[in-house]
């Protein structure tokens, strides 16, 4: 299997959780890598905005001196949820309100190792 098979395989694992609507791997700098993003907008200016975001929670949590888990955008009728993959990636996952948060952060999280290392 190659590594990008393995990283897509990995993301398709979080998109199979229930109401989870999509799934993508972004750079830190704010490039689409890989997955499926919201139709409704602009793949790169998502992919863009999604960084920008993750990184002023990061820069919020750093001066408050405390560690960032993720970053939750409650939005009308879904959620984004951030994850960051450490220096160079993070996941963005688009659901429904009822998605289960503590897993799909934690399924995001076991795959960050496996990324970095692959990518």
């Amino acid at each position: 299997m190659s590594e990008l098979t393995a990283v897509k395989n990995a993301l398709d694992q979080i998109e199979a959780i229930d109401h989870v609507r999509n799934v993508a791997l972004i750079s830190r700098g704010g490039m689409f890598v890989m997955g499926t993003t919201p139709e409704e907008g602009h793949r790169e200016t998502f992919a863009a905005m999604c960084a920008i975001v993750l990184g002023a929670g990061q820069t919020v949590t750093t001066e408050l001196r405390d560690r960032l888990n993720e970053v939750k955008v409650m939005m009308g009728e879904k959620d984004l949820v951030l994850v960051s993959l450490g220096p160079r990636y993070l996941i963005a996952v688009t659901a429904d309100r009822q998605v289960d948060d503590v897993a799909v952060v934690q399924e995001a999280r076991s795959l960050a190792d496996m990324i970095e290392r692959m990518l």
